[in-house]
Parts: structure tokens; C-alpha cells; sequence
């Protein structure tokens, strides 16, 4: 697969799993069923997701384009051990299947992304 549609893969898994932390912590406070929370925190986290997600898009095609690339699907990889990491804290709100499916691949295709051409 093109590096291109590598790295535009893991953007969108990663895009995609941020609007659903978003819309969840949203249903979560709307509920009133995350109790971990503060409705003050839960505001704080949903609003620090639209610089979050803007910085997203704007990675995807401004500016040094191939070092942004590189830096995002390193974050990736990590981003995956990082959830694992604190999956079982007592607030950790991201065990849901759509959840990990969504983190694993923006980690699989940022792996593939750093994998150089000629062994792919």
C-alpha cells in the first residue's frame, strides 16, 4: 500500500476515535453516568478535543508534510501502548470494542507507515 493511504488511514482512525471519545464523554455527561467526572472535567474534555482534532486535519496536507507524517504515525503506535497502559484505571472510559478497533488500526497502519519502502 501507498505511504500516502497509510498515513491517511491512521488520521482517520485517529480523527474517528477522538469525535467518539468526544460523543461519548458528551452522552457521559448528558447521563450523568460517568461518575469518575466532574461536569467541569467533562466539559474540559470535550472542548480540548477540537484543537486536538483541528491539529489532526492540518497535519494531514500543510507544511513539511513528510515529518508531520512521520510524527504523527509514530504517536500512533504509541497512542495504542499508552491505552493499553491505563486501560484499567478506574476512569478509563475507552473499553468499548468500537474503541480499541478504532486505536489498534490508526497503530497498525502508523507501523506500516514507518516501515520503509523497500520491505513492504
Amino acid at each position: 500500500m501507498k505511504p500516502d493511504r497509510l498515513y491517511r488511514l491512521t488520521a482517520a482512525c485517529l480523527i474517528t476515535h477522538e469525535l467518539e471519545s468526544t460523543l461519548r464523554q458528551g452522552r457521559n455527561a448528558f447521563t450523568n453516568t460517568l461518575s469518575g467526572y466532574s461536569s467541569l472535567d467533562q466539559q474540559i474534555f470535550l472542548w480540548a478535543h477540537v484543537p486536538i482534532v483541528l491539529g489532526l486535519i492540518l497535519l494531514a496536507e500543510t507544511g513539511n508534510r513528510a515529518a508531520r507524517r512521520y510524527g504523527l504515525c509514530v504517536f500512533a503506535v504509541v497512542h495504542v501502548g499508552l491505552h493499553w497502559f491505563y486501560r484499567n484505571q478506574p476512569v478509563y472510559d475507552f473499553g468499548s470494542l468500537a474503541s480499541w478497533v478504532l486505536i489498534i488500526l490508526a497503530g497498525i497502519f502508523g507501523a506500516a507507515y514507518l516501515v520503509p519502502a523497500k520491505a513492504r
